[in-house]
């Protein structure tokens, strides 16, 4: 499902380093020196570390990111400067994996439709439950199911088959409810983003919202994360939550906290989308 209409003649740049005097100097007169017209930026310092983002209008210097970074590799050597750069003229790709529950692969199907990202194209859903394919026809996107039931590292190495045939450049789990073994997140050449529920206390199992029944909970909470090998451990992209009021059956409950879930997960893949992510130590730097 392509839609691009959101492709914008702008770029963004993002650079983090251990703060020292003279980086912003730097990076001030790299954009001076090439004439680049900045229309926003946004930095501080944050335990001894600065953060940047600078964004400005494309002109036709760079073919495309990686040129850019090549250049300002010399001006960001000196002080030992991470960074990395995106070009919005051009769609980006994201893969989907999902399994029984729908309403956050949806969201981010409706949510590409209606412009809420930058240029997206949703290259493919990868489901475990061949029903999904309905929702996949109705927005357009090519739909392959790969049966989890059965021996896990065969259906693995299929769905990874997909992943590298598509090429994403990022993958989302919209409520897919298998862990990634740390094989697989291996073989994966970008970013994974999760979405999932977050009580405080944790409940673990199939029936979250039931057990935060029984506990008598009063918030329900959703978390986004990068996916790393260790489960739930990744750095975490946005959060939110919502009052449980006393009265509020189980089957509200799971509305409500699926509405908490699609909002975070959309959130957190536009920040990702914009570049306005930057993970440093397992922490994630998140710019408005």
């Amino acid at each position: 499902m392509k839609h691009v209409q959101n492709a914008t003649q702008t770029a963004a740049l993002l650079v983090h380093c251990e703060d020292q005097s003279g980086i912003m100097s730097a990076v001030a007169q790299f954009f001076a020196d090439h004439k680049l017209n900045l229309i926003r930026q946004e930095g501080f310092i944050d335990a001894g570390r600065m953060y940047c983002r600078l964004e400005w209008e494309l002109d036709e210097r760079w073919e495309d990111a990686a040129a850019l970074e090549a250049e300002f590799a010399t001006s960001a050597a000196p002080y030992d400067a991470q960074f990395s750069a995106r070009f919005f003229d051009r769609e980006q790709t994201i893969g989907i994996m999902v399994s029984t529950k729908t309403h956050a692969l949806t969201a981010v199907l409706n949510r590409t439709e209606d412009d809420y990202f930058p240029a997206v194209d949703v290259s493919f859903i990868l489901g475990d439950d061949a029903d999904l394919q309905h929702t996949a026809d109705r927005h357009g996107t090519p739909f392959f199911h790969v049966s989890t039931d059965g021996d896990r590292l065969q259906a693995e190495q299929q769905q990874l088959e997909i992943i590298q045939r598509y090429k994403p450049d990022y993958l989302a789990l919209a409520r897919y409810d298998k862990v990634l073994s740390a094989n697989m997140l291996g073989q994966l050449d970008c970013p994974v983003i999760n979405i999932h529920h977050t009580f405080m206390p944790a409940f673990m199992g199939g029936a979250p919202y039931s057990q935060a029944y029984e506990r008598g909970v009063k918030l329900l909470g959703a978390t986004s994360a990068y996916v790393t090998a260790e489960l739930d451990q990744g750095p975490i992209i946005e959060q939110d939550v919502a009052r449980v009021p006393s009265g509020t059956s189980v089957a509200q409950m799971i509305t409500q906290g699926e509405r908490v879930e699609r909002r975070v997960f959309t959130r957190a893949l536009q920040k990702v989308l914009q570049h306005k992510t930057i993970v440093h130590d397992n922490r994630t730097i998140i710019f408005n």
